[in-house]
C-alpha cells in the first residue's frame, strides 16, 4: 500500500436539478435558483464561510473537490435561449450538464440523474426553490457530522404579497424558523436534499403508481430499515413559491387531494375518502389557527386576513374535491393533473 493510498480523496459533489416545476413556476426563477447556487458554490470554493458555520463544517467544505458537476434533468429539451442563459450565469467551476429523458415526472427525474451522477454527494434542488444566503454551506456542511448521511434544508413561502402570506399560514410548509442546528425533523421535503450518494443508491425515490407526489414518506420507510435518519438544518432555507396563478392553485390543490386519498391504496376506498377529507379539514383549522396567531409575524394587515382566509379556504375546498373526484374514478384522477 502506498502514501497515495491512505490520502483521502476529496469528495466530489453532484448536483441534480429538476426542470419539472417549470412548467408552472416559470423557466426565470429556475434561471435566479441556478444562479443563486453558482454563487454560494463560488463562496464555498473561496472559504468565505458564514460566521455561524461550525469548525468541522468548514473543514469539512475545504475538503470539497474544487469542481462539481450540475446536472439538469428535463423532460423534454431546454430552448437555445434558455440553455445559454443557464450556461452564462453559472461558473466554470460546475460542469454543466443538461439531460433530456421524455415522459419522465419529478420523483423519475431525480433517479435518472442520480443514476448519470458520478459524485461522492448527491444533491437534490428542486427548478423553483430560491435559497437563502450561505444555505448551500449550512446543507452541506451538515455531513461533516458522521451520523449525518442525509439533510434537508428548510423549507418556507416567503411572505411577500397577500396571496404567498396566506399560503405561508395555510400550506403544507412552517413558517421560517431561523433558529440553526440539526434535528430530526417529522416530515421532510425532496426540494433541497443531500445524500451521501452510496445511501441514496440503496434507497432512491420509489414510484407512486397513480400519485405525483409523496415518495419522501416512502423513502423515509427505506431509510428506517436501514437505520438511517434524515435530519433538517434549519440554517439552510429555501423559499418555495405558491401557487402561480388560480389555474395552479386548482391543479395543485386536485392534485394534493388526490395524492393524499391513494397514499394507501391506488383503488377506490372509503378509507381514502376519509383520509383525503380528513386531512382537508385538520389542515383548514391549522390554517386558521396560524392566521390567527401569526398573522403579523407574516405581514398581514388586520383588515387582510379575511381575505388570506379566503385563500386558504378555497384551496383546501379544492383539495377536498379532489378527493371526492378520485372516490369518483381513481384511473381518471391518476391520468391527470401530475403536478
Amino acid at each position: 500500500m502506498t502514501c497515495e493510498d491512505l490520502t483521502p480523496h476529496p469528495l466530489r459533489l453532484s448536483i441534480v436539478v429538476e426542470w419539472s416545476n417549470t412548467r408552472l413556476n416559470g423557466e426565470g426563477r429556475a434561471v435566479r435558483v441556478l444562479e443563486r447556487l453558482g454563487r454560494q458554490w463560488q463562496q464555498i470554493l473561496a472559504r468565505d464561510y458564514p460566521e455561524a458555520l461550525p469548525r468541522d463544517a468548514r473543514a469539512f467544505l475545504d475538503g470539497l473537490e474544487r469542481r462539481a458537476e450540475l446536472l439538469i434533468v428535463s423532460s423534454e429539451a431546454l430552448s437555445t435561449v434558455i440553455e445559454a442563459d443557464v450556461r452564462r450565469r453559472l461558473p466554470e467551476t460546475l460542469d454543466v450538464a443538461i439531460h433530456v429523458a421524455e415522459g419522465l415526472e419529478y420523483y423519475p427525474l431525480k433517479n435518472f440523474g442520480a443514476g448519470l451522477a458520478g459524485g461522492d454527494i448527491l444533491l437534490f434542488v428542486d427548478s423553483d426553490v430560491l435559497p437563502d444566503d450561505d444555505w448551500l454551506a449550512h446543507l452541506l456542511g451538515s455531513l461533516a457530522r458522521a451520523d449525518v448521511h442525509v439533510v434537508c434544508g428548510q423549507t418556507y413561502v416567503a411572505p411577500i404579497g397577500l396571496v404567498a402570506r396566506a399560503f405561508a399560514l395555510g400550506w403544507t410548509y412552517e413558517l421560517r424558523d431561523p433558529s440553526a442546528g440539526l434535528f430530526i425533523p417529522d416530515k421532510f421535503y425532496a426540494n433541497n436534499l443531500a445524500f451521501r450518494a452510496d445511501v441514496f443508491r440503496k434507497t432512491r425515490f420509489q414510484p407512486l403508481g397513480r400519485r405525483s407526489r409523496g415518495a419522501c414518506s416512502l423513502l423515509r420507510e427505506d431509510l428506517d430499515r436501514l437505520g438511517i435518519p434524515v435530519w433538517e438544518n434549519r440554517a439552510a432555507s429555501v423559499d418555495h413559491p405558491p401557487p402561480s396563478s388560480v389555474g395552479h392553485l386548482v391543479v395543485r390543490a386536485l392534485a394534493h387531494g388526490r395524492d393524499q386519498y391513494l397514499s394507501h391504496t391506488e383503488e377506490r376506498s372509503g378509507r381514502g375518502l376519509r383520509r383525503s377529507l380528513g386531512i382537508a379539514a385538520q389542515r383548514l383549522a391549522r390554517g386558521f389557527r396560524r392566521a390567527r396567531r401569526e398573522w403579523r409575524r407574516v405581514g398581514l394587515r388586520r383588515r387582510d386576513v379575511p381575505a388570506a382566509l379566503a385563500v386558504i379556504s378555497a384551496y383546501y375546498a379544492v383539495f377536498a374535491l379532489g378527493g371526492l373526484l378520485t372516490h369518483a374514478s381513481p384511473a381518471l384522477m391518476g391520468r391527470h393533473f401530475r403536478v
